[in-house]
């Protein structure tokens, strides 16, 4: 299905919604690189969409929200990282961020946190309004493949495995999103803030957002730590 201008958007999301509610795998375009995505509340679903990628199941995979509203029902966020998702979302970054203790167990696979975001992009956001909760947000390729900023790059890979490809055309971006965290806890002590992956948003983007920034200052030690994912 491609997408050839906006007023179009709104019939694409409503069909990809139907096939994700029934317990159906789409790929689709976001700012960064294209998604293979389901519905996370669905265990039946991701359990398919996992063996599609052939992924490792205990990594659990990223979600993607319409808004910070609907992320809300699965992390109490702290100051801090309102404060980054004020500056950052919607857009390129990813939070590492601890799991409400509801949800499901499918979703986190025997860990306490989860990754989630808010793209900068009408298909995913849109399809996770219209079914109420996170689409699973994983890039469209096998595990060790080539990340897909082009649709061809997913089809080549995934083939007829997946129900619905949605062709929003080449990327505008080069590299997936960054992915960070908050660490230590707020009692009145500056946070740290770990990099798990740069990406298409720069550490020193992202610093220089964050220096100007009020609210995150009264909570940030302006100390990055890097770590491997």
């Amino acid at each position: 299905m491609r997408i050839e201008d906006l007023e179009r958007c709104d019939t694409i999301i409503e069909r990809a919604a139907e096939i994700v509610k029934s317990g159906g795998v789409i790929v689709y375009p976001t700012d960064t690189s294209y998604g293979l995505g389901c519905d996370a509340r669905n265990a039946e679903s991701l359990e398919r969409l996992v063996a599609i990628k052939r992924r490792d199941r205990r990594l659990g995979v990223p979600l993607l929200f319409n808004d910070l509203e609907q992320c809300e029902l699965y992390h109490d966020f702290g100051s801090l990282e309102r404060a980054i998702a004020r500056l950052f979302w919607p857009g390129f970054l990813t939070l590492i961020v601890e799991a409400r203790p509801e949800v499901p167990g499918h979703i986190t696979v025997d860990r306490s946190t989860i990754a989630i975001r808010v793209p900068n992009h009408i298909i995913p956001r849109g399809i996770a309004q219209k079914i109420g909760g996170p689409l699973v947000g994983t890039s469209a390729n096998r595990t060790g493949g080539p990340s897909p900023f082009d649709i061809t790059v997913a089809l080549d890979q995934l083939g007829e495995e997946v129900d619905l490809y949605i062709d929003g055309g080449p990327s505008s971006s080069s590299a997936n999103s960054t992915i960070i965290g908050v660490e230590g806890t707020e009692k009145g002590e500056p946070l740290n803030i770990k990099v798990y992956r740069e990406g298409q948003l720069s550490i020193k983007q992202l610093s220089e957002s964050l220096n100007v920034d009020t609210d995150a200052l009264n909570w940030w030690s302006t100390r990055f730590v890097y770590t491997d994912m």
